[in-house]
């Protein structure tokens, strides 16, 4: 477990360096504009850094979009096309599962990649966040194909570019108790997660180059964890060796 002050300890090491301990902030299960959202936009609108909300294609409305473009500094990844499960039963969740027709997902990323651009402009960036962040291998390297740059699962990236043309930028830190309670897992736990993998990259044991990503759920935060984010953003910002970092130009 960890609390505020392993997170200076680490960041002060950093400094120590002279390195930046970057980080950015990736949001799923966007859809439409509901009070949930409404939260998260006026917590991003607070602590003023930038986020990166992944939007469900075919279930994103006119008045989701037209929050998002009110806003600064806030971009939208693809989340799949329908965020539906089609993995067989018994097996873990996943949209983009071996078992479909390969052709028939190309097809549902491309549509759902074209409604995006058509709702949010340049605010869409072609980067895809696969639902439960689970994507077959063989649909990797079609992706720069479809017109995706960037990629963003779960875990350490074992690579930067795992297709030509396309950046893995990964999420680390997921504050919710998914085996549990599937709320918010308490501050010691989602700090520690914070704190292994900022030291893990510090001390060379994954890529130090890829930033620190945390990753939330609207829909899942009750109060706790609302106040959580809040403090760990302005912790963070408040260091001179953490930097949250511009969300477009993560996957270039």
């Amino acid at each position: 477990m960890a609390g505020w002050s392993e997170l200076a300890v680490e960041l002060d090491a950093w400094a120590s360096q002279g390195r930046n301990a970057t980080l950015w902030w990736r949001d799923d299960d966007s859809e439409n504009d509901d009070p949930w959202i409404a939260s998260l936009l006026a917590l991003r609108r607070r602590v003023r850094i930038p986020l990166a909300v992944s939007a469900v294609p075919l279930a994103t409305d006119a008045a989701f979009a037209e929050a998002v473009l009110a806003e600064e500094d806030v971009w939208v990844l693809q989340h799949g096309y329908a965020h539906r499960n089609h993995a067989p039963a018994g097996e873990k969740k996943c949209e983009l599962a071996a078992v479909r027709d390969k052709a028939e997902v190309c097809r549902d990323l491309a549509a759902g990649a074209q409604r995006l651009r058509r709702l949010f402009g340049d605010r869409s960036v072609p980067s895809l966040v696969p639902p439960w962040n689970r994507i077959r291998d063989d649909l990797i390297p079609d992706l720069p194909g479809l017109g995706f740059r960037g990629l963003s699962l779960m875990t350490p990236r074992p690579t930067v570019f795992p297709a030509t043309g396309l950046r893995l930028v990964n999420a680390h830190v997921d504050p919710i108790d998914w085996r549990g309670t599937r709320r918010f897992v308490g501050r010691e736990r989602a700090l520690a997660q914070l704190v292994r993998h900022l030291r893990q990259r510090r001390c060379g044991e994954v890529d130090s180059e890829e930033p620190t990503g945390l990753l939330t759920h609207h829909l899942l935060n009750d109060g706790d964890c609302w106040r959580f984010l809040e403090e760990l953003v302005g912790t963070t910002d408040a260091h001179p060796a953490a930097r949250w970092l511009d969300v477009k130009t993560l996957f270039q």
